[in-house]
């Protein structure tokens, strides 16, 4: 199995060199730096003149370009993305993090790795007893959702729907360079619209042990715009990052005889995969107060692009022992960067339970990688099981389904065109699918009994989707 990259789907503006050698690349026009080198990532990464692009002045921006009566909308949208603590000043992120951390430290992903266990047991169970299939959007991308709106307190469909409504609210942000910027501010305030109800609605069941439980129990301590707009943080946060994680491990997993079944090696292609392939390929930072740094002028309002495969790398000279830039560094380092390991461990150890002599079904190929300029990760991994000759074993005692799990069911033709329109927000059965749309409705299909075929490319639309499964299932 080869390791090929894909190319940006833009092509950038051409850099300037700084020189040859110190790992700094000025951008065009003075907008900024970009970082290769692994000692500037961690100078820069841990200084405290760098925050991160805060939404209060690209609203302000877009707010000149629409007319005055949207302004209550912009107002809105934007004091809904100044409360994310990845989008916020250092005082503020800092009570935001100490407020979310306890789901996130090493007790309580001790206390939820049963759950990952048994989320890992339901998804990869079924694939292996079909002999395999694809894995980014048939394990890879369904355990991201699974896990992630557990620890959230949603279901599968509420996460996935949340998804999609948090990317309209984010779009509001590129408004000012759309056609029609007063269209995409209606939009996005109508997705937070809906946001909110969600939110209201899942708070109300959550489990206890969930954020949304927890918010309901009044046992976080912030105000509600908080504790909702970090809510809606999490969901983006945990879902192309996680299944991109889990794509870029397989690939090294299944190319290394033995790492299934060795827990140390598995362990090291995990580490190699998040090194050399990590899930976001870069970290942004916006210049606070301006400095000097490796003779350069840094100056207030400039950007910092830190590529962090490049800082990943281990020079000569030691810096920051073997510490990776895949989940950050410094203030905004990823809460959930230990619940990403163990969530990787459950799943590989699920797979070879399930299947331990699993293999890439195109050996030999190269791996077709997405084309995106911030996410890293396969498009397509084919994997060949051959479960266990025994039958394998239950999911772990102990843990037994609660109101959130659901249990694939053969779903009446009917029924499945409401669930894919209901997960697609899309009332428009005819309308041809994006291939984020596919991937979603791959996922939504495989939940509800549907083998989707690997190789499957037929169908564009919810209608032809939904006669193809009913003739699939005979």
């Amino acid at each position: 199995m080869s390791h090929t990259r894909s190319p940006e789907t833009t092509t950038p503006a051409p850099a300037t060199p700084v020189t040859a050698d110190d790992g700094l690349t000025a951008l065009p026009h003075g907008m900024g730096w970009v970082v290769g080198s692994r000692a500037l990532a961690v100078r820069l990464l841990g200084d405290q003149r760098l925050g991160v692009l805060e939404p209060r002045p690209v609203m302000e921006h877009l707010a000149t370009k629409v007319d005055p009566g949207l302004r209550p909308l912009i107002d809105e949208i934007s004091s809904f993305a100044e409360r994310v603590m990845l989008q916020t000043g250092h005082d503020r992120h800092q009570e935001l993090r100490r407020a979310f951390g306890g789901f996130f430290d090493a007790d309580a992903v001790e206390a939820r790795a049963p759950r990952l266990r048994q989320a890992a047991e339901e998804i990869v169970r079924p694939f292996a007893a079909a002999g395999g299939g694809e894995f980014m959007t048939a394990v890879a991308f369904p355990y991201a959702v699974r896990t992630g709106a557990r620890l959230i307190g949603f279901t599968d469909a509420e996460y996935r729907l949340l998804h999609k409504l948090s990317q309209q609210v984010a779009l509001v942000a590129y408004a000012a360079r759309v056609e029609d910027p007063a269209e995409a501010v209606r939009a996005g305030h109508a997705a937070l619209v809906r946001v909110r109800e969600i939110l209201a609605d899942a708070r109300a069941v959550a489990p206890r042990d969930s954020v949304l439980g927890a918010w309901h129990a009044g046992e976080i301590g912030l105000p509600d715009a908080d504790v909702e707009a970090n809510a809606v943080m999490l969901v983006q946060a945990s879902l192309e990052t996680v299944a991109g994680m889990l794509g870029n491990t397989a690939v090294r997993v299944l190319d290394t005889p033995g790492a299934l079944a060795d827990p140390v090696l598995l362990e090291e292609r995990i580490d190699a995969a998040l090194r050399a392939e990590p899930p976001l390929k870069t970290l942004e930072r916006v210049v606070r107060e301006p400095f000097r740094l490796a003779g350069r002028e840094f100056r207030a309002g400039q950007v910092v692009s830190v590529r962090v495969a490049d800082a990943n790398r281990l020079d000569d000279a030691p810096v920051a022992g073997r510490a990776l830039f895949s989940f950050g560094w410094g203030a905004y380092r990823c809460l959930g960067a230990r619940l990403a390991r163990h969530q990787a461990r459950e799943l590989f150890q699920a797979l070879h339970r399930a299947a331990p002599d699993a293999t890439y079904a195109d050996a030999g190929a190269a791996v077709e990688r997405v084309r995106h300029i911030r996410f890293d990760m396969p498009r397509r991994l084919p994997v060949r099981c051959a479960p266990p000759v025994a039958e394998a074993a239950p999911p772990p005692s102990g843990v037994l389904p609660d109101a959130h799990t659901e249990v694939p069911t053969e779903v009446p033709t009917d029924v499945l065109t409401d669930v894919l329109t209901e997960a697609l927000e899309e009332d428009d059965v005819d309308r041809p699918l994006t291939s984020l749309e596919r991937e979603v409705t791959y996922v939504v299909l495989t939940e509800n009994g549907v083998t989707v075929p690997e190789d499957l490319r037929g169908p564009t639309t919810i209608r032809e989707w939904v006669t193809w499964a009913a003739s699939a299932r005979g």
